[in-house]
C-alpha cells in the first residue's frame, strides 16, 4: 500500500488552520446573506426586483435623511404582484442554487485543508474536492443567470413593461471570470491525479526494488 501521508510543515499547518477558520466564517456569511436576500426579494406586497429605467435626474437622501444628494438614476427597485408561478420558482431556485454552490465550494476547500493538516496531500479525496469546486464554479453561475433571467421576465411581465427577453450575452460575460476560475481549478484536479499516479508508480517501483534486493 503506497504511503499517502507526510508530516506537514509548521507553515502548512498554520495555512490549513487559517483556511478552515475562514471557511467557518464564510458559512456563517453565506447563511446571513441568503436570509437577507430572501427577505429583500420577497415582500408582503410582492417581489422586489431592480429593473433598468431611462436615465433621469433624481433628488434623494442618505444617512436616514440627514444628507440630501442629487444625481442620475438608471435603475429602480420595483415591487411586482402577481408574478407567475414559474418565475417565482426560478427566483427561489436561483437563490437556493447560489447558497448551495457556495456551501459546496466551502465544504470542498475545508476538506482539502483538513487533509493537508493531516499530511494527506496527493490523495483521491483532494482530487475529487477540486473536481467539485471546478464543476460548481463552471456550472452554477450559468444556471443562476438563466434562472434569474426567467425570474426577471416574470417580474417585468407582471408590471406590464414587456414579456421578457432571453439571456443577453453580456450577462454571461459577467460570470466569465468565475467560469475561468472553475476551469483552472479543474486543471488543478488533473494535476493532483497525475501526482497520485506518479506517487503510486514510485511506491510500486520501490516495492519491486526491495523484492530484488
Amino acid at each position: 500500500m503506497p504511503r499517502t501521508t507526510a508530516a506537514p510543515t509548521r507553515s502548512e499547518t498554520a495555512d490549513a488552520i487559517t483556511v478552515i477558520l475562514y471557511a467557518a466564517a464564510a458559512l456563517v456569511t453565506v447563511a446571513f446573506a441568503t436570509i437577507l436576500r430572501v427577505a429583500s426579494t420577497f415582500r408582503e406586497t410582492g417581489i422586489a426586483w431592480t429593473v433598468p429605467i431611462d436615465q433621469q435626474p433624481i433628488s434623494a437622501t442618505t444617512d436616514s435623511g440627514a444628507i440630501s444628494i442629487e444625481g442620475f438614476a438608471d435603475e429602480a427597485m420595483v415591487i411586482a404582484d402577481g408574478v407567475n408561478a414559474a418565475s417565482v420558482t426560478a427566483i427561489i431556485a436561483a437563490i437556493a442554487l447560489w447558497a448551495l454552490a457556495a456551501v459546496a465550494v466551502i465544504a470542498a476547500v475545508t476538506l482539502v485543508a483538513w487533509n493537508f493538516l493531516r499530511g494527506r496531500f496527493f490523495v483521491r479525496p483532494n482530487a475529487r474536492a477540486f473536481d467539485v469546486i471546478g464543476w460548481t464554479l463552471v456550472g452554477a453561475p450559468i444556471l443562476i443567470v438563466m434562472l434569474e433571467t426567467m425570474g426577471r421576465n416574470g417580474v417585468t411581465s407582471a408590471l406590464g413593461i414587456g414579456d421578457g427577453e432571453p439571456v443577453h450575452p453580456i450577462e454571461f460575460w459577467s460570470v466569465a471570470p468565475i467560469f475561468a476560475t472553475g476551469v483552472t481549478v479543474g486543471l488543478i484536479a488533473v494535476a493532483f491525479r497525475r501526482g497520485i499516479r506518479l506517487q503510486n508508480e514510485k511506491a510500486a517501483l520501490e516495492k519491486d526494488t526491495e523484492g530484488l534486493v
